[in-house]
């Protein structure tokens, strides 16, 4: 219990130094905690806490609010049925509004952490102002976007670590898509210029997308014996035709394309 507790400690000060690398923690106590008994886990919980919140009642927080959260939400995910992606979406749209919240709470408005973004940059950075500006700018109008995107890598990652086997069985619900209708409706056909809008907008957007990458992945294990390129080539081809694999996501999602999962 003392070794899983201070490996606790350890990876979520390391979390701190290196944000994407933010999923081994989850994936190293969903993976571990099962193995200790109520009242040890109960322990190492309380004691992990106490020495985060020790070192830092800010980052204490963080730690209940994203890292404690996650956990909870994939342990309460394993008594449903729910698709495997529809649960890292959900995990990263619960984690992402807990996320805001908390920096409502403890920075301020986005013009607040945007006054603070810049600060550092002009600080520690030698960078053009015009690059600053333009920077913030983008920060500032995607903030939800950016916040979604970096939880759903940590997210998908620790499903990927504790789930990768299944990799390719893994589907998302077509309901997905009425997002992307409604935002897309708002935003492009009503020209209503809203924050929360455009940024549901682009994370729609991006869920599909994503899911497109494990489709056509999907489509070329059947071709592709090594999995890294064929991993590698799926990705390429989405940087270059992000619309083919929204659609081609979007298609999936709603049964119209099949893919039979054959190989191990």
């Amino acid at each position: 219990m003392i070794r899983v507790t201070l490996n606790i400690i350890l990876l979520f000060l390391a979390s701190s130094l290196i944000p994407l690398g933010s999923f081994i923690l989850p994936a190293y106590k969903i993976k571990r905690m099962p193995k200790l008994n109520s009242r040890d886990r109960l322990l190492a919980n309380l004691i992990s806490g106490g020495v985060i919140y020790f070192i830092d009642d800010k980052l204490f927080f963080v730690y209940v609010g994203f890292f404690l959260l996650l956990e909870g939400i994939y342990y309460l995910f394993e008594r449903t049925s729910i698709k495997t992606f529809d649960r890292i979406l959900i995990s990263t749209t619960i984690t992402t509004a807990v996320g805001y919240l908390l920096m409502r709470t403890f920075i301020g408005t986005p013009d607040d952490l945007i006054t603070i973004m810049e600060g550092m940059y002009r600080e520690y950075l030698s960078l053009d102002q015009t690059m600053i500006t333009t920077m913030m700018g983008y920060i500032k109008r995607h903030l939800l976007f950016i916040m979604f995107t970096y939880l759903l890598v940590i997210n998908y990652f620790t499903y990927f670590i504790l789930k990768g086997k299944e990799y390719r069985k893994w589907d998302i619900s077509y309901l997905w898509v009425l997002v992307y209708i409604v935002t897309f409706f708002i935003d492009k056909t009503l020209k209503i210029d809203n924050f929360y809008v455009k940024n549901l907008y682009s994370i729609s957007t991006l869920i599909y997308v994503i899911y497109g990458v494990k489709v056509l992945y999907s489509m070329f294990r059947k071709k592709i014996k090594w999995r890294v390129y064929g991993k590698i080539l799926a990705i390429v081809t989405a940087c270059f035709f992000p619309i083919g694999i929204f659609i081609l996501g979007v298609m999936n999602s709603f049964g119209i394309i099949k893919i039979k999962n054959r190989r191990k």
